[in-house]
């Protein structure tokens, strides 16, 4: 279960998926038949917080692999709130133009 894996691991599944969809779409060019025949997303949009999901398979769909929004990801699932913590990252924590919590995309 993906719930239970570890930051590092789930990063490495995500990447994985990131590889299966593009290459399924490079071979299934409709976007909308691939969703409707994928199981791929399943045990994904189980454990991926409803307001976060839209960017998931947005991201894997397009083939993003930002650092920002991989570290969303994660963190929507483990329940982790490194993003802001880190020392080297470039999200404000605080202040007027913050923008810790808010979607990658916005």
């Amino acid at each position: 279960m993906l719930k239970n894996l570890t930051k590092i691991e789930l990063e490495l599944h995500l990447l994985k998926l990131f590889e299966e969809v593009s290459m399924h779409l490079k071979k299934e060019k409709d976007i909308d038949a691939f969703l409707d025949n994928t199981t791929l997303f399943n045990d994904w949009e189980k454990i991926i917080p409803e307001p976060e999901y839209p960017i998931f398979v947005m991201a894997v769909l397009n083939n993003i692999k930002r650092p920002i929004i991989i570290e969303t990801i994660i963190s929507s699932i483990i329940g982790d709130k490194e993003i802001g913590n880190k020392k080297d990252s470039k999200i404000k924590k605080e202040g007027k133009n913050s923008f810790y919590g808010s979607h990658p995309f916005s």
